[in-house]
């Protein structure tokens, strides 16, 4: 039975100008993938402190991470036609948007509110579940995969596999 689809996006800083860093997404089968995103020339914004001491610095995302258009067409191969949640709608909505607008394309995916999947359970207890598997794991709420991972056990032990 498929695990719903999650995505979670790390951002440069917190400005209005920031841009998606890092992108985590869940698949069917319940695996995660990972990208951190290089910049694109006109996402210069930055800030330093934020990720020093996850060791991830601007050069690091040009070194290690795969262009922005790389990144939104595996994303649009893997969850096209799907319904996508995420665990901050509105922030996550504007990463994806900025995540798309270079290239005037459209994910081909829909994202919704986890608090939509979690109705039942509600979503400051979602919050806090996650709040205590970060403590007990030493997982980051700082990372995009940590999230998605988050999110996955939640639906699992709520038993929302289709």
């Amino acid at each position: 039975m498929p695990y719903p689809l999650f995505i979670d996006f790390e951002a440069s800083s917190y400005d209005e100008e920031s841009y998606p860093i890092a992108v985590s997404w869940s698949l069917p089968d319940g695996q995660i993938k990972s990208v951190l995103i290089v910049p694109e020339d006109d996402w210069t914004d930055w800030d330093p402190g934020n990720f020093a001491a996850r060791g991830i610095s601007r050069e690091h995302l040009f070194e290690q991470g795969f262009s922005a258009l790389e990144v939104i067409r595996e994303m649009n191969q893997d969850l096209a036609d799907a319904r996508v949640f995420v665990d901050g709608l509105d922030y996550d909505q504007d990463l994806l948007d900025r995540l798309f607008e270079p290239f005037n394309d459209l994910p081909a995916f829909e994202i919704s509110s986890v608090s939509e999947l979690f109705q039942s359970y509600g979503y400051e207890r979602f919050l806090e579940y996650r709040e205590q598997l970060f403590l007990a794991t030493g997982m980051s709420a700082y990372e995009s995969e940590s999230n998605v991972l988050a999110m996955l056990k939640l639906a699992d032990e709520l038993g929302l596999r289709d």
